[in-house]
């Protein structure tokens, strides 16, 4: 063998299977006389036999696959899959509620009973009348679970609530500072004396559900909802609360608390939308409706004849204000309304006097005239839509030289109840008419009640019920210079302006 095939083979047994493949291919390409051909020759007849057979499939399968695995993933690599995804539009009104039934009845609580006051007298709230069985069923109507929600931006007669409509109308209607840190003192001290079941019965058990629903306007009339930062957990409790102890058949107990819990959450649905307060709402508005009298009135236990009760009506007229505003109702609510504003008229206004009466009989013009049921009368009144009727113009001219004064000192004056429920509705009526009569009564009524605040927050001495109930109609007070527009503002004209989407707030209700 000569050198050069020497080498040629020694190199060949030193390569690597496959680059002795490719010297064999080269090589059987050479000139047929030269070494290379004929030692390539030599070397792939060897190649060729049963193992260099096998060796040389088996590579090739590999080297195959490997191509093929290679080329398919830079295939999958070069090709984009779009995936068109339509998203998902949650409409207000196809929010449901995720239902979370009542485990357990609720705890019993006391009530405080109070003399009835004499025919002719100022009532309250807390007037005794007569109770829902306690053989109603509870209604499952659902609570408030996490659930996604829109809080839509207000307009309308609520427009003044948010912070910075809020500093405005204080400016525009003669608030002051001082005003609205009292506000804020009387939610703080709320928030901290509320239970655990969202109730405030350990500081007031004066009609624990009443007082809930009072409290809860205050929240309500400073924007306070679910979503607050600092009041958040309050106000969802104590929505909680009222809901979950609704009855079966719309109840939430006699009918000063029925009015007042109605009312309260039907201004919590007109500010948040939350389902399960239009549904709770809507039955509680059926209920006022269905015990309306023929004439317009109400009475202690929805009795639809004999006497009626402008207390009583205060309320469920409230309610049926917030009902309308909150979109709720049909034409039976503005049956309601008309035939609310009928009875003022034809019934409890006593035109001997210019003022509206606390009580009297169905179908019967007048009976008597008191500070308190003027307030109410007159602004009722004004929200049922009637702000400029002569009975209006009289109650207050009625009400134009009624003190606000709250003595301080140790004497027996100092000590006497506040006129509180008065005071509650003469201020709106006032705010709701404007002009130097408002300005006259605002200087008085506000000086009062900051001077007389506890430092904790709350306030003492009202005429009626604790210190709960006097706390959140002082707080309602102070809170009326946002909590609707003024009648003379065109509040109804402008009621149903709608929020643009930049008003929109999207949060999680627990």
């Amino acid at each position: 063998m000569s050198e050069m095939d020497q080498d040629s083979t020694l190199s060949m047994m030193e390569e690597s299977g496959m680059e002795r493949f490719r010297r064999i291919l080269r090589g059987l390409r050479a000139p047929k006389d030269s070494g290379e051909y004929r030692f390539a020759k030599f070397e792939f007849i060897r190649f060729m036999s049963s193992w260099g057979l096998s060796l040389g499939i088996s590579l090739l399968i590999v080297v195959t696959l490997l191509m093929l695995a290679v080329g398919e993933a830079i295939k999958k690599d070069s090709t984009v899959e779009v995936v068109m995804m339509t998203p998902e539009t949650v409409k207000l009104d196809e929010i449901k509620e995720e239902i979370q039934k009542i485990e357990e009845p609720p705890p019993e609580t006391e009530s405080v009973n109070m003399e009835a006051p004499v025919m002719g007298s100022d009532s309250a709230v807390d007037v005794p009348g007569p109770r829902v069985s306690e053989s109603t069923p509870v209604s499952t109507t659902p609570l408030m679970s996490k659930s996604p929600l829109i809080l839509k931006g207000m307009a309308g007669s609520m427009a003044n609530r948010t912070a910075g409509a809020r500093a405005g109308a204080l400016r525009s209607f003669g608030g002051s500072g001082r005003g609205e840190e009292a506000v804020m003192k009387a939610l703080r001290w709320l928030k901290a004396n509320q239970g655990p079941d969202g109730s405030w019965a350990a500081v007031d058990r004066t009609d624990p559900m009443a007082m809930a629903g009072l409290a809860l306007l205050c929240f309500l009339a400073h924007n306070e909802t679910p979503a607050s930062e600092e009041f958040g957990q309050t106000v969802e409790n104590a929505m909680k609360f009222i809901v979950g102890r609704q009855r079966g058949n719309g109840s939430f107990g006699r009918e000063y608390t029925h009015g007042i819990c109605t009312y309260a959450l039907s201004e919590g649905f007109a500010l948040t939308k939350i389902m399960a307060l239009r549904d709770s709402a809507e039955k509680g508005i059926k209920l006022i409706l269905d015990g309306q009298q023929p004439t317009g009135g109400f009475m202690y236990n929805y009795a639809k004849a004999g006497k009626w009760d402008l207390s009583v009506a205060g309320w469920q007229f409230q309610a049926m204000k917030a009902a309308r505003m909150a979109g709720l109702g049909d034409d039976k609510l503005e049956n309601g309304i008309k035939l609310g504003l009928d009875y003022l008229r034809k019934e409890a206004f006593f035109p001997g006097r210019g003022g509206f009466g606390y009580q009297g009989s169905t179908g019967i013009q007048g009976g008597g005239a008191t500070v308190s049921m003027t307030g109410a009368g007159t602004l009722c009144m004004q929200l049922l839509g009637q702000p400029s009727a002569p009975e209006v113009r009289a109650g207050l001219e009625f009400l134009k030289e009624v003190p606000c004064e709250w003595v301080v000192g140790a004497t027996p004056e100092a000590t006497t109840a506040k006129p509180i429920y008065a005071w509650y509705y003469i201020t709106q009526a006032k705010f709701q008419k404007g002009g130097k009569d408002w300005d006259n009564w605002n200087a008085l009524f506000s000086k009062a009640l900051v001077a007389n605040q506890e430092k904790d927050g709350h306030w003492e001495h009202g005429d009626h019920g604790g210190s709960v109930y006097t706390t959140a109609l002082c707080c309602l007070m102070l809170e009326v210079y946002y909590r609707y527009l003024p009648t003379y503002k065109h509040t109804e004209d402008v009621a149903e302006v709608k929020p643009t989407a930049s008003d929109d707030v999207v949060v999680d209700v627990r």
